[in-house]
Parts: C-alpha cells; structure tokens; sequence
C-alpha cells in the first residue's frame, strides 16, 4: 500500500463526460431494479395486504443475502478499478475469479438456510400465519435466485470497473422487462396458466435471473471480453489476501447494515399489519429515489479507484471535493421536489387509501428531508472511503451508528415510547446524522488516499 504524493491537482477535463458515461447506466439500472421491486408489489398488493406484507418480508431475506454479494463484489470493483487504471488485465481477472470462488462458498449455504428454514425465518418478523405461509412459498420458489445473482452481481462490478457501464445497462433492462412480463403472466394467470400470486412473483424472478446469466455468458464469449481471453494468475496469494483484507470487513459491513435494515422492518412489523404494509410499498419507492446517487456513487468510486492505482492523489482529492458539492446540491433539490409533490407520489403509490394515507403521509415527508443526508454518507462511505480500502473504519461506524444508536432509539419509539408511525420513520434519520458527522471526519483525516494494488508476480497458468 502505497503513498506517494503527486502534483495533479486539477480536474479532469472530460470529467463530466466520464461521469455521465458511468453513472447514466448505473443510475438506470438501478431505478429499473426498483421498478421491477415496486411492480411485485404493487400487483400481488391486489391479494390483500397479507399478500403485501409477505413478499416485503421475504424478499428483504434475499436482500440481506444480496448484501453479502454486494460487499464481496464492491471489494472486487475497488481492485479492478485500480488495476484497469493501470491496464492490467491479468490482476484484475484474477481478482473477479477469486470474487466469484469466495461468493459461491458462502451463497450454497446461505440459500439451503432460507429455503429450509423458511417458515421459521418467516415468523422472525410476523405472528400473522397467512403472511408467513405466502412468504414461505415465496422463498421456496426463488431458491436459484441468490447463486445466480452472485454471478451477475460480481460480473457488472468488474465490468464497470473497467468503464464499460452499458452492458450491464442493457442486459439488466431485457432481464427486468422479462420479469414484468412474466410477474403478468405468473402472479394473476393467463394463457392457461392459474394465477399464481406471491408464488408467481417469486417464480417469475427465477426464470428472468437465469436467462440473465446465459445472456452475459453468451455476450462476453461473442465478444472475446477480457474477462474471456486474458490469462488469470492461479494462487496467487498476495492479491487473495489483498482482496480478502477488503471483502470480509466490506460483506461483514453489508450484512451487519441488511440485519439493521431486515430488524427495522421487524420493528415496523410488530406495530401491525398494516405499519408493515406502508413500510413494504414506501422501500421500493426509496429505492427508486436512491438509484441515480447509486450511479453518481458508482462513477465516483471508479474514478477516484483508477486515479488511485496511478498514484494521483491529489487529484482523487479534488475529485472528491466536486463529487459531494455535486451530490449536496441535487440532493436538496430532490428533497423539495418529493415535499412539493407527496399527494401525486402518495396516489401513484396507491397509498392515497383512507387506511394508509394518515400513515404514508408523514413518512413521506420523513423521505423528503432525510435524502440529503442519506446519498452524502453514500458517497462518502461508497465512493470515498472504501475506495480506498477504510472498510475496517466502515465498519465500526456503521456498528456505531445503527447497532448501538439507530436501532435502540427506533425501538424505543416503537415499544416504549409508543410514538406514531410518522415519528418512529423520523427516528430512522438519528442513524444517518451519527455516520454522516463520523465519515466526514474521517474523510478529511485523508486517510483512504491509497494505492492497494500489489507489484505484478510472474506465475503459472
């Protein structure tokens, strides 16, 4: 790990196109994501709100899984992306090989657990037996879902990595887009097939995630991606310790922060079906908000990771600097346009009903203030910090801010201070203000100007 200082003080001058080429398709993708997990809702809420409540609480099983995923492929992405601004392709496939062994050890056990166990799993966060048992079909249906979106997920991070976006843009937009057709199809029947409700959303992401794998399977062997034809290192175990050094306190930091999301949602559960119900609808939505800070923090962690394997620190820096103006003045801008416009998003949401709305309301203004402070701490934590390998830092912080002071407040709130629904959402921002006074801190302590890429080794193939 090394830290030379350098003169590059200025921006790049194509930076704005660079960002533009590597958040524009993450940002799409991710909004498409959210799209297709609003869609699940939205049509198997027309089975009641059992129906609802059973599909939020299972998929945030395979959220948590997916979490996992997402650390070990963030770990993956951060190495890539310093050893593409080197144009070192051997490293960089070796570390998405040794990405995709480690993801795979974990994802076999996982996926047997909550298949297995599901029922029990189910009755974790709800003591309503119709939710638990549509919840149980759900995540016996999707059993397939979590190994092949490890393959998917550990791929389009190296991809992007190596500035190329689009494909994962394109192949995720026909993957999603089969999967709304089929949710038509599976969830409320057609053409001779029954309606199958949460059953059928569940099936329906399966079949969509494994043509997903053949298609990116088939696009690199066609194209003869570098993925494909470059030589990969075996056992080369500086660069495994290297990557392991960021994968497990980076999946640990994941996985702790899926729990602290899935116990949120435990909390909002035990307050009723309905609270559950709001609860279910509004994180899809959230998710949705949320997708162009992804890219944004996406391109930022990509760039800043190449200008670090060149050793251009102070132009990391400086790219920083614009990054969090950036992310400061249209998160503000966000936040007032979701204030001035909750009536139209309550509707579209169909939670303008006489049960929901004195609920979804004030939660919504809850979304409009605390954006801001959540796409910060996203790129600072995402962008900055972990790009250049302060995972063990993010850890501790996020066990600071959600395990000790955001979870114990909000079930404070809940269970003894029987505080309103509108209040208990408030009480989820307590843990965004603690990360945010913490990991600005340690961003200008200057601590994650690194190069974590090691010196290449001669090695057999």
């Amino acid at each position: 790990m090394t830290t030379i200082k350098t003169t590059h003080t200025t921006l790049p001058h194509d930076l704005f196109a660079r960002i533009a080429k590597l958040a524009f398709p993450v940002a799409i993708q991710s909004a498409l994501v959210a799209i297709l997990a609003l869609a699940d809702v939205l049509m198997v809420s027309d089975f009641g709100q059992s129906a609802t409540a059973a599909v939020g609480i299972a998929s945030k099983w395979h959220f948590v899984a997916i979490m996992i995923m997402a650390g070990l492929a963030s770990a993956n992405g951060i190495l890539v992306s310093q050893y593409w601004g080197k144009k070192d392709s051997i490293h960089a496939k070796t570390v998405t090989i040794q990405a995709m062994k480690l993801g795979a050890s974990i994802m076999v056990p996982v996926t047997l657990v909550i298949t297995v166990f599901a029922t029990q799993i189910m009755q974790l966060q709800t003591n309503d037996w119709q939710v638990i048992m549509q919840g149980s079909q759900y995540l016996w249906y999707s059993f397939p879902v979590l190994i092949l979106t490890h393959v998917i997920i550990t791929l389009e991070s190296s991809l992007r990595a190596s500035d190329d976006a689009m494909l994962p843009l394109i192949l995720g937009a026909i993957t999603i887009a089969l999967n709304i057709a089929l949710n038509f199809l599976l969830i409320k029947g057609g053409f001779g097939i029954p309606a199958m409700g949460v059953a059928g959303a569940a099936l329906a992401t399966t079949i969509a995630r494994f043509a997903q794998v053949l298609m990116m399977c088939t696009v690199l062997v066609y194209r003869q991606h570098w993925l494909i034809v470059s030589r990969a290192i075996r056992n080369h175990q500086t660069l495994w310790m290297t990557y392991r050094k960021l994968a497990i306190p980076q999946s640990l930091n994941a996985l702790l922060w899926a729990l602290g999301t899935l116990t949120y949602q435990i909390i909002f559960g035990h307050m009723g079906t309905t609270e559950l119900a709001v609860f279910s609808m509004i994180g899809p939505f959230e998710s949705l908000l949320y997708s162009l800070f992804m890219g944004i923090s996406v391109a930022c962690s990509v760039l800043i990771g190449q200008s670090l394997g060149r050793d251009e620190f102070d132009k990391a820096q400086a790219m920083t600097v614009f990054f969090l103006k950036f992310v400061l003045i249209l998160g503000l801008g966000m936040g007032l346009f979701l204030y001035l416009n909750h009536h139209f998003v309550l509707s579209w949401l169909n939670l303008n009903q006489e049960a929901l709305m004195p609920l979804a309301k004030p939660a919504m203004y809850v979304i409009s203030i605390g954006i801001t402070l959540k796409m910060l701490n996203m790129i600072i934590i995402n962008g900055i910090l972990r790009t250049g390998g302060e995972n063990l830092f993010c850890l501790r912080m996020d066990f600071i801010a959600m395990w000790m002071i955001g979870i114990p407040f909000t079930a404070y709130g809940a269970f003894i201070g029987e505080w309103s629904f509108g209040w208990v959402y408030l009480a989820l921002l307590v843990e965004e203000v603690v990360k945010l006074s913490l990991c600005f801190s340690r961003y200008l302590k200057r601590r994650w100007l690194n190069n974590l890429t090691v010196q290449p080794q001669p090695a057999t193939t």
